[in-house]
């Protein structure tokens, strides 16, 4: 592992490399207020003249480069590991920051952000999204047309709206904006092949939006594969959780732990897990215990059985799991059956 303090700016504009968004990671979801910390902090430090600490960025190197019409090399390719809401939000102000100059007329300005941190090389986007985001993402940075029927994502739409409004608004120009993100520093993780990345992300995600047990679990699934392999088992065995259990909303991750609590219950009998926290903690010992088991076995029957209980959460089986999940205690009786009518 290599760690250091640099520009959060040098990073997404390095020559030759091409950010990849792995597929255990979740789509882009930060909102307004962690855009205006995002944007106030930017502000701050072009106003100050002062470097600002912006939180962590872990990468890992790729295997395979990627061939580019017109380069001659190979683009380097790196995992983000962690740190795909804080370069996709920068991407957004970057954008909105390009836009701003193409209306004013200042087409040098303009093109050195397109050219420096939004494409890796031409026609190749410098970060790619999670699955969902990649065709908004696309519009937003080259103008590509959305899918038929595909509905753009709604934090990068709504996000790159609040940042050209932030850049109309300003009292300070565009300029200024882009010395402030150049004043941006990050702890750079860059993981060796030894390293454990699911530890170092653990450790190191304190900040930003809480991950769920579905979002740490296929982390520790997944992310021991390149990402091809990648690819391929969450296309199998994780596409069709998210999909089937879309239909629960708000509560998408209640239902989704009381599912795998099921499945623990089944698989894991003697590891017990006292509350919903102890959830994937118990999963990552299962998971250590169960060396002769394969992880695509493994990931194959949790997707059976969380598909199972998409189907029918009603049973008495599935709601006893999700009343362990809101901790509702055992044996409750109920207002009406204690006092009557």
């Amino acid at each position: 592992m290599i760690v250091s303090l640099a520009p959060l700016l040098d990073i997404l504009g390095e020559p030759g490399t091409r950010y990849l968004i792995p597929v255990f990671q979740r789509v882009y979801a930060w909102d307004q207020m962690q855009c205006s910390q995002l944007w106030d902090d930017t502000l701050r430090a072009a106003e100050q003249g002062k470097t600002h600490f912006a939180g962590t960025i872990i990468s890992r190197p790729e295997a395979d480069g990627v061939h580019a019409s017109g380069c001659s090399k190979a683009l380097r390719q790196a995992s983000l590991i962690d740190g795909q809401q804080r370069l996709t939000t920068v991407m957004l102000m970057l954008i909105a920051l390009r836009d701003q100059w193409r209306e004013e007329g200042a087409a040098d300005q303009a093109a050195q952000v397109e050219e420096r941190y939004l494409h890796a090389a031409p026609g190749v986007l410098r970060l790619t999204s999670s699955e969902a985001d990649v065709p908004t993402l696309a519009h937003l940075i080259d103008g590509d047309e959305l899918p038929p029927g595909e509905e753009p994502s709604r934090f990068l739409k709504e996000n790159h709206r609040f940042f050209k409004e932030k850049l109309a608004s300003a009292s300070v120009g565009a300029d200024a904006v882009l010395a402030g993100l150049r004043a941006l520093r990050v702890v750079l993780v860059k993981l060796e092949e030894e390293d454990r990345p699911q530890q170092v992300f653990e450790s190191l995600n304190a900040k930003g939006r809480p991950l769920s047990t579905i979002d740490l679990l296929r982390n520790v699934l997944l992310v021991r594969y390149g990402q091809e392999e990648q690819e391929r088992l969450f296309d199998i065995h994780w596409s069709p959780i998210d999909e089937a259990f879309q239909r629960f909303g708000a509560e998408q991750d209640i239902y989704l732990d009381a599912a795998l609590h099921a499945w623990l219950s089944k698989n894991a009998p003697d590891i017990n897990a006292g509350k919903r926290s102890d959830l994937y903690q118990a999963f990552k010992i299962h998971v250590a215990q169960s060396a002769s088991l394969s992880l695509e076995e493994l990931l194959a029957s949790i997707s059976a059985e969380c598909l199972a209980f998409a189907v029918d959460p009603d049973t008495p089986e599935a709601r006893k799991h999700l009343d362990w999940v809101v901790d509702k205690p055992e044996g409750l009786i109920s207002q009406r059956k204690l006092f009557g009518d």
